[in-house]
């Protein structure tokens, strides 16, 4: 979005290279961020809460996945595997995303201007790529697997006891990270949430496949949970991964906000139609879990900028009541300045 630093309501009008006055029309801009967007020092307590819960997800994870993924190929369940195969990838992004969380949380993205709501949803897409990717896997052997007798032995046993100590972790995990999305605050830490989600319920789906699988001791019921198992965890990776790619997208290709916001926004035009002259343009986007607003609008040369401020204060204030949490950003410019989109 076209814009520069702010130049706050009744402050003077910039100066030029050459000292010469600038029209204050043309200088003027006026910006209201959200109370998140202010720097901090000191993390507050619901960031604190979320990115332990995020940690403490990865360890997790972390410590289970080496022994898992040895006994599932001991034990040669595709189920486990496929499961495992999902961990190891959801491991990999959990990292990335405690690390990108750190980094918000303790206000390292000063590069981002406009905020990381779209560093978020990226880090989201990231997690949906890694699903498809073990979801493709995942697919590819369960088209090569061939009926194979099975022995009931340790494996087996150790296979049975692994997947169940998984589902009551990712449980767990999923209750943990649940209490910390439930404001919806930080994108990937509600990725996070629904990728736990849908692992957990894959993890029930694993449990009774596998032990069906390695302890039932018939070759043809063993050969259809395991595919049914794999087959289940497949389509929980690939519907998650849509609903995951729903979301961000928009964010990621700057979607205009959704009619009944536009609406909100069209009454506060029409509220404050005879105060100013025209409007050149009004842009708008999702932010994240909020909004982000561009107004311009011109007003006659003649009009002092106090009074002019005075105007956008009260619009803005308008606009922040219809749309709680949004960025706005009025742009005045004098009668007859036309900008190009």
């Amino acid at each position: 979005m076209a814009g520069g630093p702010s130049a706050g309501a009744g402050s003077p009008a910039p100066q030029g290279p050459a000292g010469g006055d600038r029209h204050p029309l043309a200088a003027g801009r006026t910006t209201t961020r959200s109370p998140g967007d202010v720097s901090m020092s000191i993390m507050s307590p619901a960031e604190r809460a979320r990115e332990r819960a995020v940690a403490i997800a990865v360890l997790a994870d972390l410590a289970l996945c080496g022994p898992f993924v040895a006994v599932a190929i001991w034990s040669g369940s595709l189920t486990m595997i496929a499961d495992g195969v999902r961990g190891t990838l959801l491991i990999c992004v959990g990292l990335v995303s405690y690390a990108t969380l750190r980094n918000i949380n303790r206000r390292r993205t000063g590069n981002f201007e406009y905020g990381t709501a779209k560093l978020e949803q990226a880090v989201s897409i990231l997690i949906a790529m890694m699903l498809v990717v073990a979801a493709c896997f995942i697919i590819y052997k369960i088209a090569t697997k061939v009926p194979a007798a099975s022995e009931t032995g340790n494996a087996a046993y150790l296979a049975t006891f692994f997947v169940t100590f998984n589902l009551f972790l990712n449980t767990a995990q999923m209750l943990s990270l649940r209490r910390a999305a439930r404001d919806g605050a930080s994108i990937i830490v509600v990725s996070q949430y629904r990728a736990r989600i849908a692992k957990t319920i894959g993890s029930v789906v694993v449990v009774g496949c596998v032990a069906l699988d390695q302890l039932a001791g018939d070759m043809m019921l063993s050969y259809w949970a395991d595919i049914v198992g794999s087959t289940v965890v497949a389509v929980i990776m690939l519907t998650t991964t849509y609903g995951m790619l729903k979301e961000a997208m928009p964010d990621l290709l700057d979607r205009s906000l959704a009619e009944p916001m536009q609406m909100e926004i069209n009454k506060v035009l029409a509220q404050f139609f005879d105060e100013y002259d025209d409007i050149i343009r009004v842009r708008s986007r999702r932010l994240g879990n909020g909004a982000e607003v561009e107004i311009t609008l011109t007003f006659e040369g003649d009009r002092p900028f106090s009074q002019i401020a005075g105007i956008l204060d009260r619009m803005r204030a308008a606009l922040a009541q219809a749309l709680p949490g949004a960025q706005i950003v009025l742009v005045p410019q004098p009668a007859g300045h036309h900008v190009m989109a």
